[in-house]
Parts: structure tokens; sequence; C-alpha cells
């Protein structure tokens, strides 16, 4: 796979995972009571864990992104500026 083509799908998807967050944040700002309550069906939690429990999911799905899809893009970018230098 061509690198130009590989960082379009890595910067694409790391927008799209961006979006999926954004979402999620204000989906849990807005409905957050309605949320607590379904999940309070299947699980014995406090809504304190709950929230912890949502805005540390967040975190680590934030941190995954950064990894696994704005890292490796950022190091594309840095490979295919330093081989047009060489050129």
């Amino acid at each position: 796979m061509k690198l130009k083509k590989l960082s379009g799908i890595l910067i694409l998807a790391f927008w799209l995972g961006v979006l999926l967050l954004a979402f999620w944040a204000n989906a849990f700002v807005v409905l957050r009571a309605q949320l607590y309550a379904s999940h309070a069906q299947w699980f014995t939690l406090s809504y304190h864990e709950f929230a912890l429990f949502q805005y540390g999911a967040m975190i680590l799905f934030s941190l995954g992104l950064l990894v696994v899809l704005l890292l490796p893009w950022l190091g594309i970018k840095w490979y295919q500026y330093r081989q047009r230098g060489e050129d």
C-alpha cells in the first residue's frame, strides 16, 4: 500500500474517531441520567462509579486514537517530508 493512501486512511479514521468521541461525550452530558438508569439495570454501580467509568473509557479511547492513528500518520508525514528534502 502506498504511503499517501495509508496516511489518508489513518487521518480519516482519526477524525472519525474524534467525531465519535465528541458524540459520546455530548450524549453523556445531555443524557446522563437516562444512560445511568439503563446501565443500572444490568450492573450494580453507583452513579459516581458509572461516571468514572465513562470518563476513563473516553480517556482510553482518545489515547488509543492518538497512539494508533495520529502518531503513525505523523510518522508517515515526517518520512515523506524528509524524502522530499533528499531529492
